[in-house]
């Protein structure tokens, strides 16, 4: 079977191509081509220079124009070759575009979020800590790459390396990992390595540590206390793994809550809390955390984030594995975006375009709007918000022609009313 090209344009709309599709399947390894749900009407991802060649092969040969990348993924692209990037990032400038480029198309990551990615060299300290009590040895309700169920710890260890992997091809200053019970301490830092160096080296060390499993209880407000008082001037992204309740029940989770609402420069110092579970209710108190705390984010494993996604933003947004993961490491450092896509608001255009790293026609952009506005009209009614957000009519004009949603005024009374509701 000749190869098909990977895009394909239909009424006006670029789209990953079918036919590439089941044809991509019958050559690997029996993986899915594509981790988007529902690749048929899904925008398409552009996650390297390679694939964006491809879309514009397609669009030109359609009777289109060329697809040009947006102002910031264009401004990332060149910034990323600058040599004293290159270094910082430990690869060469005349080679850095295409390795990034081959991390993204790994995991089908837009190439715009790779201009959030950057935002991570900004902070001094990355500080991932992690859940290791008794319950982390439970069945988490995630399965692993051959689709065998897993345990709440290997889940926190596969996604903490593949944050890691992605860390290591931008410029960072120090990772640190450390443990609620154990005292072993995971530095990393750049010293002008190579990612596969990098890659290499974090992965010894963390398969090392997760080879004794998980005892003890979980002192989540302890470590979390003593990590935002102990560096009270440094500049530190914080990542939380964990599967429950922390020690001390409701008063350490409002604790916790009351710290992250009033640390000082919540910005410099952003929050993820990343749930490794299969007992939703048992981390609620991470959400909780997330609507009242600036800066803060909750992540859910990838299959149920992704319905989350569909059923907030509807099934245009092509959000894949990658978006995902590129979410769970920046997503509390940008809530005018990657953090507000359950808020059931869409994207503006100029949003969009930033985000998936091209710029779209308006036939383009519509489609999304249109597929948005469907999932809400089909949106389950479970509380007053549902309610609200499933009624809501957003005047497409305005999002065609603003910067950001949070500038439009029905937005502005929308996330009034939501916050009223307790949303």
């Amino acid at each position: 079977m000749t190869k098909p090209k990977k895009y394909v344009k239909v009424n006006g709309i670029m789209k990953l191509n079918p036919e590439w599709k089941k044809w991509k399947e019958q050559q690997g390894d029996g993986g899915p081509a594509t981790t988007v749900q529902r690749p048929s009407v899904a925008l398409p991802i552009v996650s390297s220079m390679e694939d964006h060649e491809k879309l514009n092969e397609a669009s030109l040969a359609s009777g289109g124009q060329e697809i040009p990348f947006s102002e910031s993924t264009s401004a990332t692209i060149e910034m990323m070759q600058e040599p004293e990037i290159c270094v910082d990032a430990g690869m060469d400038p005349d080679t850095v575009v295409d390795e990034l480029g081959a991390l993204l198309n790994k995991y089908e990551v837009p190439i715009g979020l790779m201009n959030k990615l950057m935002m991570l060299s900004e902070f001094e300290v990355l500080e991932f800590m992690i859940d290791d009590s008794g319950s982390m040895t439970l069945n988490t309700d995630s399965v692993d790459r051959q689709g065998r169920p897993q345990t709440r710890w290997t889940e926190a260890q596969g996604r903490l390396k593949e944050m890691i992997e992605v860390l290591a091809h931008v410029p960072f200053n120090q990772i640190v990992i450390v443990f609620l019970n154990r005292t072993d301490v995971i530095s990393l830092q750049r010293n002008k390595r190579d990612p596969k160096t990098i890659i290499a080296d974090a992965n010894q060390k963390i398969d090392s540590v997760f080879s004794k499993g998980p005892s003890g209880t979980t002192p989540a407000l302890e470590k979390i206390q003593k990590s935002l008082t102990g560096n009270p001037s440094m500049s530190i992204a914080r990542w939380f793994f964990g599967d429950g309740v922390p020690n001390g029940g409701i008063m350490a989770q409002k604790e916790i809550t009351r710290l992250l609402v009033q640390r000082p420069n919540p910005a410099q110092n952003p929050m993820t809390f990343i749930s490794c579970t299969n007992e939703d209710d048992q981390v609620e108190w991470m959400k909780d955390a997330e609507e009242a705390a600036p800066y803060c984010s909750e992540s859910d494993d990838f299959r149920d984030e992704a319905a989350e996604v569909m059923r907030d933003q509807g099934a245009a947004l092509p959000y894949s594995k990658g978006f995902h993961l590129v979410g769970t490491l920046v997503g509390a450092m940008n809530p005018d975006d990657l953090d507000a896509m359950d808020e059931s608001i869409p994207f503006t255009k100029s949003t969009l375009d930033n985000l998936l790293g091209i710029q779209h026609n308006e036939e383009s952009y519509r489609h999304y709007f249109n597929l948005f506005a469907e999932a809400q009209s089909n949106r389950k009614v479970e509380g007053p918000m549902d309610n609200l957000k499933r009624s809501m009519r957003w005047n497409y004009n305005d999002f065609l022609q603003a910067p950001l949603a949070s500038q439009i005024a029905a937005v502005q009374d929308f996330k009034g009313k939501l916050k009223t509701m307790g949303g």
